[in-house]
């Protein structure tokens, strides 16, 4: 007798119609589930991350960010990507 806790295993091959039907369906399920759960779950730090970087913001101790050095590129290009 099998324990409680041990699931039958079953061949792919051996299932009727209905049986792969429904093992399909359980795995396209599974796997969306878990991909939605890693979505949530990544929102989730993207929202915890701007979170803290907007409280930091506000916290004085903090001064504005600075421009240390100015880097100019051909202008001729950008002028003639503006149409001017």
């Amino acid at each position: 007798m099998p324990e409680p806790d041990e699931r039958p295993t079953f061949r792919f091959s051996d299932l009727n119609l209905l049986g792969k039907a429904v093992f399909l369906t359980g795995a396209v399920v599974r796997t969306t589930a878990t991909l939605v759960d890693r979505a949530v779950e990544q929102a989730a730090a993207v929202y915890v991350d701007a979170e803290d970087a907007f409280r930091r913001e506000l916290d004085g101790s903090f001064e504005d960010a600075k421009i240390l050095e100015e880097r100019y590129g051909d202008r001729s290009q950008d002028d003639d990507r503006d149409g001017a």
